[in-house]
């Protein structure tokens, strides 16, 4: 009986498929599903970053022989460092340093990582890399990190509906990494990801291909943010991958909130985010809120699936906390947490919704984006709208977007013309 009970009991993917579209699950790092969009979208069978059909195939790269080099102390021993690597010490430690600045950050990272767990950060084209693994002296491409939550991301850019914006968010991608394609560490990056494990052949993802994308209005939010931060023609490439990175996580974890609600039969409410008002009474409804956030979306997989494990629950409870944490949205990795915005998630959420070019209103902002749009609470107006004013003082939200007034308007976010006038829009260099 144990056993029968055991085979129809939905596991952790199959269960976040049917609630959120996608897998969503822990990946001890919180910013991956990013990168693993960029290898869907620039490692693909052929030249359409976007292609339409059931499926699509990848090229993975392993990147090891560069990732090795850096954090793995058994890579002497490897014969491809002395085939290719001249015999010089100083010159293969330059190399490794070099390596190391573009490790992608680690957030929850408390000492020197295993190569299978440091990634570089796509800064060229040639340093997007899948996961990879050594197994019994082996090196296999396959899934540590990037489980599923960027090919739910891919899957709702290449399902758009809307041709036009289809259209140049594919020209958009094209045209993303055009001012590096010759630079000197494009060059150094394609040479060791040639010497490096990859496909031979495009393989089909089948997380990709199970995943399920035009579920609900909100996948254009995350639309037309990708296209503004595609055509954001001031902004430097690097500042542009870091905000679709960003972007993509941000909208994973609003839509898994959206998604549990809506589950489980909830009206939407909006997520409480402290900017440092330095109020006791909104930081702790703010701590609430997170912890009513990761209650709903338990409830909603216990509701699907009453049999899942413990441990599959938290795996897709903990994707939101630690993808919002990497990612900005959370004032820590550790300990005690509640909403905030850091600057660099300030700074993507201004360019995926301002359009290149133009600038809006700071008191918009906060009401028509933050609060209409993403479904963030800052300012009184949100407080009013959504009844939040009922239990806490509407001052309180006033300071709080004040707050954050400063807090753009030192980061170069907000210009202010005037007492009464503050305008948004995004920076000009990064």
């Amino acid at each position: 009986m144990q056993d029968e009970l055991t085979e129809k009991t939905r596991k952790g993917p199959e269960v976040s498929r049917e609630l959120f579209g996608g897998v969503l699950d822990f990946d001890a790092a919180g910013h991956y599903p990013g990168l693993e969009l960029l290898n869907f979208v620039f490692c693909g069978e052929g030249q359409d970053p976007l292609p339409a059909g059931d499926a699509v195939k990848i090229k993975r790269r392993s990147h090891d022989f560069g990732r090795r080099l850096v954090w793995d102390g058994a890579f002497k021993s490897d014969p491809r460092r002395h085939e290719v690597l001249l015999d010089d010490t100083s010159a293969e430690e330059t190399l490794r340093e070099l390596l190391r600045c573009l490790q992608l950050d680690i957030p929850n990272g408390t000492k020197e990582p295993k190569w299978s767990r440091a990634h570089f950060f796509p800064y060229t084209p040639s340093l997007i890399h899948w996961d990879s693994r050594e197994r019994s002296g082996k090196i296999r491409l396959e899934r540590l990190y990037l489980r599923g939550g960027g090919a739910l991301a891919f899957k709702v850019l290449r399902s758009d509906a809307d041709l036009d914006r289809l259209r140049r968010i594919r020209e958009g991608f094209a045209g993303l990494y055009s001012a590096t394609v010759d630079s000197p560490l494009e060059i150094l990056a394609a040479f060791i990801n040639g010497q490096s494990k990859n496909d031979v052949e495009p393989v089909t993802d089948d997380i990709e291909k199970a995943t399920r994308a035009n579920l609900d209005e909100f996948e254009d939010v995350y639309r037309d943010g990708i296209l503004n931060i595609l055509e954001q023609h001031a902004a430097t490439s690097v500042a542009k991958i870091r905000a679709v990175m960003g972007w993509t996580g941000l909208w994973l974890v609003l839509m898994q909130n959206r998604r549990a609600r809506f589950s489980l039969g909830m009206e939407l409410s909006p997520i409480v985010c402290d900017c440092g008002a330095a109020s006791p009474q909104l930081r702790r409804v703010s701590q609430r809120c997170l912890q009513e956030v990761l209650s709903n979306i338990v409830e909603a997989v216990v509701q699907f699936e009453p049999e899942m494990a413990q441990a599959q629950k938290n795996k897709i409870r903990s994707f939101f906390w630690a993808t919002a944490a990497a990612n900005g949205f959370l004032n820590a990795w550790r300990g005690r947490k509640h909403f905030t915005f850091s600057v660099d998630a300030l700074e993507m959420i201004v360019l995926a919704t301002i359009p290149a070019g133009s600038e809006m209103p700071f008191e918009r902002f906060v009401t028509e984006v933050l609060y209409d749009r993403l479904g963030i609470a800052v300012g009184r107006g949100a407080a009013e709208a959504s009844g939040l004013v009922n239990s806490i003082d509407a001052s309180i939200f006033e300071e709080n977007e004040a707050q954050l007034a400063l807090q753009m308007i030192a980061a170069g976010l907000v210009t202010q013309y005037s007492d009464a006038t503050r305008m948004v829009s995004p920076r000009t260099t990064a």
